[in-house]
């Protein structure tokens, strides 16, 4: 036993080097204190802080996220929708992502297509070793010899499994699944960046539009507001009209107020979908006049078949769910037996004297080949557990791709009707907006030469104001179903035409 001074220095050392591991201070130092961030680089704490400074957990600045770097973005040219797109792909994190996913996919490909060939091992071996073992006596005066011995052994080894019944090919197979998951994953990701951009600019061109609708109401309340004036200053109306004339016009302004704020977030809401820094000068270009898509001569039934052979998100997900077949075949084959080879060439380059002896060396090649059969017959469930496993995960990716397909399905039906839908609403809109206009004309004009009332003319002027805001709102919503509807069945591109008829 070791004496009990080296035993207590023995205890010190291990509880010295313990709480050189203490990391009660990486965490917070009381469960009714919330952490707080604090900068490591800081002046010392006060003694008044001391306290505080304690259950504060210091931590380095952080540099790995930082602002938006802005784009080159030309402040005086008016981007259209497709030059838009092509900025937010250049820019985006998610496709980025999506993008490295499917490469690193097709990478594991290649892993898996490397167990078809043989592995080929070099190594080396070299030491020197002091080695004392007893000895009888009556043989060796001191009852021991000494062994010194230097020796290096190189080495090459290959091995190469030559059956295993399945295995290989199945990991193959389920790795190209996913590999196709992989890039049809990227597809959906530049479509959902694209119907993101694509909304966001319809959206700003329907706020813009219902700015513009705002401005041409406010100029209509104000000329309510001079005849009213007017007709008082002559003593045809009272003050009561001239106060509600005025009031009209005040609601106007509100109302372009509050569609100013509404472009500032579309615009907000376009460049965050395109990844721009909030403070981009950016110009768009008008899609008002842009004209709204027609109505498809195709069944919903058409629709939803196209959508659900070309929609990204399902054809993952039916390439996961073979990719899942694929384990199972390979989760079988681990319980039948393999058959592997193993070769190796090798040379011992060494030397051993003994009791101080003269050296004697060697200096001979060496090699062995093998041919190994293995045949799991007992592993304790291991194996039969990654069977039920491996069938358990297809289940679940059967249930995945019948769940997303019945989402996928309602997705299409409703972008499908709200195409027509949306049509009906614009056409509706423009109908109001022209008989809007024909009242409003009437009745200013009538109120004007004081054959009307202000009740009728600002009543007319409020409608106008409603009929033009619909307008802006049914002709950016027409466009924006267009974009869904592209969306849903898959088709979407930065090239596709909102305004085409769906093709056939």
């Amino acid at each position: 036993m070791l004496p009990a001074r080296f035993r207590r220095i023995a205890l010190a050392g291990c509880a010295l080097l313990g709480a050189c591991n203490d990391t009660r201070d990486l965490a917070p130092a009381s469960p009714d204190t919330p952490w707080q961030f604090q900068p490591s680089k800081e002046a010392p704490a006060t003694p008044e802080s001391a306290v505080v400074a304690a259950r504060q957990f210091a931590v380095p600045e952080n540099t790995a996220v930082q602002l938006p770097s802005p784009a080159d973005v030309d402040p005086n040219h008016a981007y259209s929708l497709v030059e838009l797109i092509d900025i937010a792909q250049r820019r985006n994190p998610a496709t980025r992502v999506a993008w490295e996913q499917a490469r690193q996919a097709a990478i594991n490909v290649g892993i898996s297509r490397a167990a078809y060939l043989p592995a080929l091992t070099a190594s080396a071996v070299a030491g020197w070793e002091h080695f004392v073992t007893p000895f009888p006596s009556n043989l060796v005066p001191q009852g021991f010899i000494i062994f010194n011995a230097q020796e290096l052994i190189p080495q090459l080894a290959v091995n190469y499994l030559l059956l295993d019944f399945g295995g290989r090919a199945a990991a193959v197979e389920a790795a190209g699944q996913l590999s196709i998951a992989g890039n049809v994953a990227f597809t959906a990701a530049h479509q959902q960046l694209i119907f993101n951009v694509a909304r966001a600019y319809f959206t700003l061109d329907g706020a813009d539009a219902a700015v513009r609708a705002a401005r041409q109401g406010l100029a209509d309340a104000q000329v309510v507001q001079q005849s009213a004036e007017a007709l008082f200053g002559r003593g045809l109306d009272t003050i009561v009209d001239v106060q509600l004339a005025r009031r009209a016009t005040a609601q106007a302004q509100y109302d372009l107020a509050q569609a100013n704020t509404a472009q500032h977030d579309a615009m907000y809401t376009l460049l965050a979908a395109m990844d721009l820094p909030p403070t981009t000068n950016l110009r768009v270009a008008d899609a008002s006049k842009r004209p709204l898509p027609q109505r498809t001569a195709r069944t919903v039934d058409d629709v939803l078949s196209e959508a659900l052979r070309r929609r990204p998100d399902l054809l993952a997900d039916v390439a996961k769910l073979r990719a899942t077949d694929a384990e199972i075949a390979a989760a079988r084959s681990a319980l039948a037996p393999k058959v592997s080879l193993g070769a190796n060439v090798q040379g011992n380059l060494g030397r051993l004297n003994v009791n101080n002896s003269p050296y004697f060396s060697v200096n001979k090649p060496q090699g062995a080949a093998l041919l190994k059969f293995e045949w799991p017959l007992y592993t304790g469930g291991l194996l039969q557990n990654k069977l039920s496993l491996a069938q358990s995960k297809r289940e679940e990716a059967a249930a995945a791709l019948q769940e997303r397909a019945d989402h996928a399905l309602r997705e299409v039906a409703l972008a499908y009707d709200q195409v027509d839908t949306g049509l009906l609403q614009y056409d509706a809109a423009i109908a109001l907006q022209t008989a809007s206009e024909a009242a409003f004309h009437s009745a200013s004009d009538a109120y004007a030469h004081g054959v009307g009332t202000q009740t009728d003319a600002t009543s007319a002027q409020t409608g106008l104001a409603t009929a033009r805001a619909a307008v802006a709102r049914a002709h950016t919503q027409s466009l924006i179903n267009a974009a869904a509807l592209a969306f849903a069945t898959g088709e979407l591109t930065s090239s596709t035409d909102f305004a085409a008829p769906t093709p056939r």
